[in-house]
């Protein structure tokens, strides 16, 4: 089920760069020359890091490694890591697996000749395939008692917006809302999700 969804997935997002590649030459302006460049300077690297200390120790590690296919649309994969410990409880869990994500620029910031002054605001999706322990709660004990079972496999679909914004050359910054919504039981998400990531 997980195999099929991520190949349908990328089968989506290679059909997606067709259709985004006849709408780029439909919007440009004629005094607008295509965007040119290597296949190096299409590359960009980047992802989202998280953080958190305190009763819950949340640490996220997600890089990702981008390709520009037209000066609006862009896709790309990269590996992901979560680790989780909650002192409350004493339990500590890892998360591992990898992503494939997509991003279409609807709105170009200044720097590319829009009108937007914020930057660029983009349409967002990112599908994971991850390995997650199995958490279950006992409600019956207080405090109450958190045991795993096993690992599974599962698939995380977040779709959403967000705002990309430079910082100097080609270093950007972004903020995303999105939303998970394959909602599964063992998702490491709540909605909605605040993403915040880096780009090179």
């Amino acid at each position: 089920m997980i195999q099929k969804r991520f190949l349908s997935i990328f089968a989506l997002t290679f059909c997606f760069i067709s259709l985004t590649a006849q709408v780029e030459e439909r919007i440009q302006k004629p005094s607008e020359e295509k965007e040119k460049g290597t296949f190096g300077q299409r590359i960009y690297v980047g992802g989202d890091i998280g953080l958190s200390f305190g009763t819950v120790t949340y640490i996220k590690i997600a890089p990702e490694v981008n390709y520009r296919f037209t000066q609006r649309f862009s896709a790309g994969l990269g590996p992901i890591y979560i680790y989780e410990k909650y002192k409350d409880f004493n339990f500590e869990t890892s998360t591992y697996g990898g992503k494939v994500v997509a991003s279409f620029t609807v709105f170009k910031g200044p720097e590319e000749g829009g009108a937007f002054g914020l930057g660029a605001v983009t349409l967002h999706a990112e599908n994971e395939v991850v390995n997650v322990e199995r958490v279950y709660i006992d409600y019956n004990t207080y405090p109450y008692y958190i045991y795993t079972k096993d690992r599974v496999w599962i698939d995380n679909l977040l779709l959403g917006a967000g705002l990309i914004q430079p910082i100097a050359g080609r270093f950007k910054a972004a903020i995303y809302i999105l939303w998970d919504v394959t909602q599964n039981d063992f998702s490491p998400y709540s909605n909605p999700i605040f993403k915040f990531g880096f780009y090179y």
